[in-house]
Protein backbone atom coordinates (compact mmCIF):
# COMPACT_ATOMS: atom_id res chain seq x y z
CA UNK A 1 0.00 0.00 0.00
CA UNK A 2 1.41 3.31 -0.50
CA UNK A 3 2.47 5.64 1.82
CA UNK A 4 0.16 8.50 3.66
CA UNK A 5 0.58 11.06 5.57
CA UNK A 6 -2.12 12.61 7.91
CA UNK A 7 -2.67 15.20 10.54
CA UNK A 8 -4.79 13.08 12.39
CA UNK A 9 -6.33 9.13 12.34
CA UNK A 10 -10.13 9.76 13.63
CA UNK A 11 -11.08 6.35 15.09
CA UNK A 12 -14.65 6.14 14.79
CA UNK A 13 -17.66 7.82 13.14
CA UNK A 14 -20.28 8.21 15.04
CA UNK A 15 -21.51 11.57 16.40
CA UNK A 16 -18.68 12.57 18.16
CA UNK A 17 -15.86 11.30 15.23
CA UNK A 18 -17.91 12.79 12.55
CA UNK A 19 -18.38 16.66 14.05
CA UNK A 20 -14.35 16.17 14.76
CA UNK A 21 -13.77 15.22 11.15
CA UNK A 22 -16.05 18.09 9.96
CA UNK A 23 -14.49 20.84 12.16
CA UNK A 24 -10.96 19.72 11.03
CA UNK A 25 -11.65 19.55 7.47
CA UNK A 26 -13.00 23.23 8.07
CA UNK A 27 -9.58 24.20 9.23
CA UNK A 28 -8.31 22.61 6.03
CA UNK A 29 -6.25 20.19 8.51
CA UNK A 30 -5.68 16.79 7.07
CA UNK A 31 -7.89 13.29 8.62
CA UNK A 32 -8.19 9.99 8.34
CA UNK A 33 -11.83 8.44 9.53
CA UNK A 34 -11.15 5.03 10.38
CA UNK A 35 -14.84 3.31 11.62
CA UNK A 36 -15.88 -0.03 11.91
CA UNK A 37 -18.90 0.28 10.13
CA UNK A 38 -21.65 -1.57 12.23
CA UNK A 39 -25.67 -1.15 12.95
CA UNK A 40 -25.17 -1.46 16.81
CA UNK A 41 -24.00 2.04 17.83
CA UNK A 42 -25.13 4.52 19.82
CA UNK A 43 -25.28 7.05 17.57
CA UNK A 44 -27.20 5.26 15.10
CA UNK A 45 -29.78 4.03 17.96
CA UNK A 46 -30.48 7.77 18.79
CA UNK A 47 -33.43 10.03 18.74
CA UNK A 48 -31.64 12.55 18.46
CA UNK A 49 -33.17 15.18 20.79
CA UNK A 50 -31.78 18.56 21.68
CA UNK A 51 -33.36 20.36 24.26
CA UNK A 52 -32.34 23.21 26.31
CA UNK A 53 -34.45 22.51 29.64
CA UNK A 54 -34.45 18.69 30.80
CA UNK A 55 -34.41 16.63 34.22
CA UNK A 56 -37.67 15.82 35.99
CA UNK A 57 -37.44 19.33 37.80
CA UNK A 58 -37.00 20.75 33.79
CA UNK A 59 -33.47 23.09 34.53
CA UNK A 60 -31.74 24.37 32.37
CA UNK A 61 -29.29 21.67 30.82
CA UNK A 62 -25.53 22.22 31.29
CA UNK A 63 -23.56 24.55 29.40
CA UNK A 64 -27.37 25.68 27.67
CA UNK A 65 -26.30 29.04 27.55
CA UNK A 66 -23.14 28.51 25.51
CA UNK A 67 -24.41 25.31 23.14
CA UNK A 68 -27.83 26.61 22.14
CA UNK A 69 -27.67 30.12 20.88
CA UNK A 70 -25.18 28.51 17.85
CA UNK A 71 -26.64 25.24 17.63
CA UNK A 72 -29.21 24.67 15.07
CA UNK A 73 -26.89 26.86 12.70
CA UNK A 74 -23.97 24.44 13.16
CA UNK A 75 -26.01 21.81 11.77
CA UNK A 76 -27.24 23.54 9.35
CA UNK A 77 -23.58 24.31 8.10
CA UNK A 78 -23.16 20.57 7.66
CA UNK A 79 -26.38 20.28 6.16
CA UNK A 80 -24.80 22.43 3.59
CA UNK A 81 -21.30 21.09 3.08
CA UNK A 82 -23.06 17.83 2.89
CA UNK A 83 -25.79 18.51 0.87
CA UNK A 84 -29.02 17.18 2.66
CA UNK A 85 -31.06 17.57 5.43
CA UNK A 86 -31.28 16.05 8.55
CA UNK A 87 -31.84 18.95 10.93
CA UNK A 88 -35.48 19.34 12.40
CA UNK A 89 -36.15 22.27 14.30
CA UNK A 90 -39.70 21.15 16.82
CA UNK A 91 -40.16 22.69 19.74
CA UNK A 92 -40.78 21.16 22.75
CA UNK A 93 -44.25 21.03 24.66
CA UNK A 94 -43.72 19.77 27.99
CA UNK A 95 -46.90 19.10 30.07
CA UNK A 96 -47.26 20.28 33.75
CA UNK A 97 -47.70 17.40 36.18
CA UNK A 98 -48.80 19.33 38.93
CA UNK A 99 -50.14 22.84 40.34
CA UNK A 100 -46.92 22.96 42.01
CA UNK A 101 -45.36 22.49 38.58
CA UNK A 102 -46.86 25.44 37.29
CA UNK A 103 -46.76 27.69 39.76
CA UNK A 104 -43.27 26.57 39.99
CA UNK A 105 -42.67 28.22 36.26
CA UNK A 106 -44.69 31.22 36.67
CA UNK A 107 -41.80 32.56 38.71
CA UNK A 108 -39.15 30.94 36.40
CA UNK A 109 -40.83 32.94 33.40
CA UNK A 110 -39.86 35.80 34.96
CA UNK A 111 -36.11 34.53 35.08
CA UNK A 112 -34.30 35.66 32.18
CA UNK A 113 -32.09 33.03 32.20
CA UNK A 114 -35.06 30.53 31.38
CA UNK A 115 -36.79 33.44 29.36
CA UNK A 116 -34.29 32.54 26.05
CA UNK A 117 -35.25 29.12 25.80
CA UNK A 118 -39.02 29.64 26.63
CA UNK A 119 -41.61 30.27 23.28
CA UNK A 120 -44.98 30.07 25.36
CA UNK A 121 -46.01 29.59 28.84
CA UNK A 122 -49.47 27.97 28.49
CA UNK A 123 -51.92 27.44 31.63
CA UNK A 124 -54.49 25.29 29.75
CA UNK A 125 -54.23 22.59 27.78
CA UNK A 126 -52.89 22.49 24.22
CA UNK A 127 -55.86 20.98 23.06
CA UNK A 128 -54.39 17.61 21.59
CA UNK A 129 -56.73 14.52 22.23
CA UNK A 130 -55.82 11.99 24.38
CA UNK A 131 -52.55 13.88 25.25
CA UNK A 132 -52.87 14.67 29.03
CA UNK A 133 -52.16 18.28 29.64
CA UNK A 134 -54.86 19.50 31.47
CA UNK A 135 -52.92 22.03 33.62
CA UNK A 136 -50.58 23.35 30.46
CA UNK A 137 -47.24 23.84 30.17
CA UNK A 138 -44.31 25.39 28.97
CA UNK A 139 -43.58 25.12 25.00
CA UNK A 140 -39.66 25.07 24.48
CA UNK A 141 -37.02 27.05 21.72
CA UNK A 142 -34.13 25.90 20.38
CA UNK A 143 -35.39 22.45 20.50
CA UNK A 144 -36.02 19.54 17.93
CA UNK A 145 -33.93 16.83 16.96
CA UNK A 146 -31.43 15.47 14.50
CA UNK A 147 -32.08 12.22 11.84
CA UNK A 148 -28.52 10.66 13.41
CA UNK A 149 -28.51 7.27 11.03
CA UNK A 150 -29.19 9.59 8.09
CA UNK A 151 -26.76 12.06 8.80
CA UNK A 152 -23.87 9.62 9.68
CA UNK A 153 -24.74 7.64 6.51
CA UNK A 154 -24.13 11.02 4.73
CA UNK A 155 -21.32 11.75 6.26
CA UNK A 156 -20.04 8.00 5.58
CA UNK A 157 -20.59 9.02 1.72
CA UNK A 158 -18.53 12.44 2.06
CA UNK A 159 -15.81 10.85 3.99
CA UNK A 160 -16.04 8.47 1.19
CA UNK A 161 -16.31 10.81 -1.73
CA UNK A 162 -13.29 12.55 -0.21
CA UNK A 163 -10.98 9.16 -0.40
CA UNK A 164 -10.58 9.61 3.78
CA UNK A 165 -12.87 7.32 5.23
CA UNK A 166 -11.60 3.26 6.04
CA UNK A 167 -14.57 0.66 7.11
CA UNK A 168 -12.28 -1.62 9.40
CA UNK A 169 -11.73 -2.27 12.80
CA UNK A 170 -8.81 -0.22 14.33
CA UNK A 171 -5.90 -2.87 15.36
CA UNK A 172 -4.37 -1.53 18.27
CA UNK A 173 -1.63 -4.10 17.92
CA UNK A 174 -0.05 -2.31 14.53
CA UNK A 175 0.24 1.16 16.56
CA UNK A 176 3.44 2.54 16.75
CA UNK A 177 4.43 5.67 18.71
CA UNK A 178 7.19 7.68 17.48
CA UNK A 179 8.88 11.34 18.24
CA UNK A 180 5.97 13.24 18.00
CA UNK A 181 3.73 11.01 15.39
CA UNK A 182 2.09 7.27 15.25
CA UNK A 183 2.69 4.90 12.71
CA UNK A 184 -0.47 2.60 11.70
CA UNK A 185 -0.09 0.40 8.93
CA UNK A 186 0.97 2.66 6.22
CA UNK A 187 -0.27 5.77 7.85
CA UNK A 188 1.82 8.12 9.56
CA UNK A 189 0.06 10.73 11.65
CA UNK A 190 0.38 13.45 14.08
CA UNK A 191 -2.05 11.92 16.59
CA UNK A 192 -4.85 9.48 16.78
CA UNK A 193 -7.90 10.44 18.32
CA UNK A 194 -10.13 8.15 19.80
CA UNK A 195 -14.28 8.37 19.13
CA UNK A 196 -15.40 4.88 19.83
CA UNK A 197 -18.02 5.16 22.34
CA UNK A 198 -17.66 3.46 25.67
CA UNK A 199 -13.79 1.99 24.65
CA UNK A 200 -14.10 -1.33 26.06
CA UNK A 201 -11.13 -3.00 24.60
CA UNK A 202 -8.71 0.08 24.06
CA UNK A 203 -5.61 -0.23 26.04
CA UNK A 204 -4.97 3.09 26.24
CA UNK A 205 -8.02 4.17 28.47
CA UNK A 206 -9.04 2.62 31.29
CA UNK A 207 -11.68 5.89 32.37
CA UNK A 208 -14.93 5.21 34.32
CA UNK A 209 -17.27 5.39 32.02
CA UNK A 210 -20.94 4.69 32.91
CA UNK A 211 -22.73 3.28 30.04
CA UNK A 212 -26.20 3.15 29.67
CA UNK A 213 -28.60 1.53 27.39
CA UNK A 214 -31.87 3.52 25.77
CA UNK A 215 -34.82 2.10 24.11
CA UNK A 216 -37.19 3.15 21.77
CA UNK A 217 -40.10 2.64 19.86
CA UNK A 218 -41.58 3.56 16.84
CA UNK A 219 -45.46 3.76 17.20
CA UNK A 220 -48.85 4.69 14.88
CA UNK A 221 -51.34 6.74 16.49
CA UNK A 222 -53.90 8.43 15.39
CA UNK A 223 -52.41 12.23 15.99
CA UNK A 224 -51.26 15.26 14.74
CA UNK A 225 -48.81 17.27 16.67
CA UNK A 226 -46.67 20.48 15.58
CA UNK A 227 -44.45 19.89 19.05
CA UNK A 228 -42.45 17.14 20.60
CA UNK A 229 -44.22 16.43 23.40
CA UNK A 230 -42.20 15.33 26.14
CA UNK A 231 -43.05 14.22 29.91
CA UNK A 232 -41.73 11.22 31.07
CA UNK A 233 -41.54 9.99 27.61
CA UNK A 234 -40.96 11.76 25.06
CA UNK A 235 -43.19 11.72 21.76
CA UNK A 236 -41.27 12.55 18.59
CA UNK A 237 -43.76 13.36 15.25
CA UNK A 238 -42.17 11.75 12.08
CA UNK A 239 -44.07 11.20 8.97
CA UNK A 240 -47.23 9.25 9.96
CA UNK A 241 -46.02 7.65 13.37
CA UNK A 242 -44.42 9.17 16.33
CA UNK A 243 -40.67 8.10 18.14
CA UNK A 244 -41.17 7.32 21.78
CA UNK A 245 -38.73 6.77 23.94
CA UNK A 246 -36.14 6.22 26.14
CA UNK A 247 -35.21 4.05 28.75
CA UNK A 248 -32.10 4.05 31.09
CA UNK A 249 -30.35 0.97 32.19
CA UNK A 250 -27.06 0.75 33.41
CA UNK A 251 -27.10 -3.00 33.96
CA UNK A 252 -28.24 -5.03 30.85
CA UNK A 253 -26.07 -3.29 28.42
CA UNK A 254 -27.49 -4.92 25.24
CA UNK A 255 -28.38 -3.38 21.67
CA UNK A 256 -31.57 -5.58 21.48
CA UNK A 257 -35.01 -3.99 22.85
CA UNK A 258 -35.70 -5.95 26.27
CA UNK A 259 -39.52 -6.49 26.96
CA UNK A 260 -38.73 -4.84 30.49
CA UNK A 261 -37.66 -1.92 28.79
CA UNK A 262 -40.49 -1.87 26.32
CA UNK A 263 -43.16 -2.71 28.80
CA UNK A 264 -41.40 0.59 31.19
CA UNK A 265 -42.08 2.80 27.99
CA UNK A 266 -45.47 1.64 27.44
CA UNK A 267 -46.57 2.22 31.45
CA UNK A 268 -45.01 5.53 30.98
CA UNK A 269 -46.26 6.99 28.05
CA UNK A 270 -49.74 6.02 29.26
CA UNK A 271 -49.48 8.71 31.50
CA UNK A 272 -49.06 11.18 29.28
CA UNK A 273 -51.52 9.55 26.12
CA UNK A 274 -54.69 7.52 26.83
CA UNK A 275 -55.70 6.79 23.26
CA UNK A 276 -54.83 3.84 21.37
CA UNK A 277 -51.79 3.45 19.41
CA UNK A 278 -49.78 0.00 17.78
CA UNK A 279 -46.23 -0.75 17.92
CA UNK A 280 -44.41 -0.73 14.60
CA UNK A 281 -40.50 -0.86 15.33
CA UNK A 282 -38.16 -1.11 18.92
CA UNK A 283 -34.90 -0.82 19.00
CA UNK A 284 -32.13 0.26 21.72
CA UNK A 285 -28.48 1.55 22.09
CA UNK A 286 -26.34 1.84 24.66
CA UNK A 287 -25.26 5.34 24.93
CA UNK A 288 -21.32 5.94 26.48
CA UNK A 289 -22.07 8.26 29.43
CA UNK A 290 -19.49 8.79 31.83
CA UNK A 291 -19.51 9.22 35.71
CA UNK A 292 -20.30 12.72 36.10
CA UNK A 293 -22.40 13.46 32.51
CA UNK A 294 -19.39 15.19 30.80
CA UNK A 295 -17.34 14.43 28.14
CA UNK A 296 -14.08 12.48 28.11
CA UNK A 297 -11.71 14.89 25.86
CA UNK A 298 -7.48 15.51 25.53
CA UNK A 299 -4.64 14.13 25.15
CA UNK A 300 -3.17 11.25 27.34
CA UNK A 301 -0.92 11.62 29.91
CA UNK A 302 1.51 9.55 29.07
CA UNK A 303 1.49 9.04 25.08
CA UNK A 304 1.00 12.74 23.51
CA UNK A 305 0.10 11.30 20.12
CA UNK A 306 -3.02 9.96 21.19
CA UNK A 307 -6.30 11.70 22.41
CA UNK A 308 -9.87 11.24 23.34
CA UNK A 309 -12.86 12.69 22.44
CA UNK A 310 -15.71 10.77 23.99
CA UNK A 311 -18.41 10.26 26.40
CA UNK A 312 -21.02 12.30 25.35
CA UNK A 313 -23.66 10.58 26.54
CA UNK A 314 -27.00 11.07 26.15
CA UNK A 315 -26.48 15.16 25.46
CA UNK A 316 -24.30 14.41 22.19
CA UNK A 317 -26.67 16.28 19.51
CA UNK A 318 -26.05 19.49 21.61
CA UNK A 319 -22.44 18.84 22.78
CA UNK A 320 -20.60 17.38 20.11
CA UNK A 321 -20.37 20.76 17.91
CA UNK A 322 -19.34 23.22 20.62
CA UNK A 323 -16.36 21.02 22.04
CA UNK A 324 -15.23 19.74 18.43
CA UNK A 325 -14.78 23.31 17.75
CA UNK A 326 -13.04 23.94 21.11
CA UNK A 327 -10.83 20.99 20.44
CA UNK A 328 -9.29 21.97 17.25
CA UNK A 329 -8.59 24.93 19.05
CA UNK A 330 -6.89 23.12 21.56
CA UNK A 331 -4.68 21.04 18.90
CA UNK A 332 -4.02 23.71 17.13
CA UNK A 333 -2.40 25.80 20.17
CA UNK A 334 -5.45 28.61 20.38
CA UNK A 335 -6.85 27.19 23.66
CA UNK A 336 -6.38 25.51 26.88
CA UNK A 337 -8.40 22.32 27.54
CA UNK A 338 -11.60 23.01 29.39
CA UNK A 339 -10.82 21.42 32.80
CA UNK A 340 -14.97 20.40 33.29
CA UNK A 341 -13.80 18.08 30.24
CA UNK A 342 -10.54 17.45 30.64
CA UNK A 343 -9.40 13.64 31.10
CA UNK A 344 -7.05 13.91 32.96
CA UNK A 345 -9.80 14.88 35.70
CA UNK A 346 -10.32 11.16 36.24
CA UNK A 347 -6.46 10.49 36.56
Amino acid sequence: MPKIKVDYIVVGQGLAGSWLAFEMLKRELSVLVIDKDIDKTSSKKAAGIYNPITGRKMVKTWRADQLFPTLEEQYKQLEHELEDTFLHQIPIYRPFKSIEDQNDWDGKVANEGHQNFLKEFRKKSIGYPDVNDRLGGIILDYSGYVDLPKMLMVMKNYLQHKGIYRSEVFDYNKLRMEEGSVQYENITAGKVIFCEGSLPENPYWQLPFRPVRGEVMDIKVDLESDYIINQGVFMIPKDGFFTVGSTYDHDNLTYEPQESGIKSLEERLKKLYIGKYQIIDKRAGVRPATHDRKPYIGLHKTHKTLAIFNGFGTKGVSLAPYFAEHFVDVLQGKSEIDEEVHVQRVS
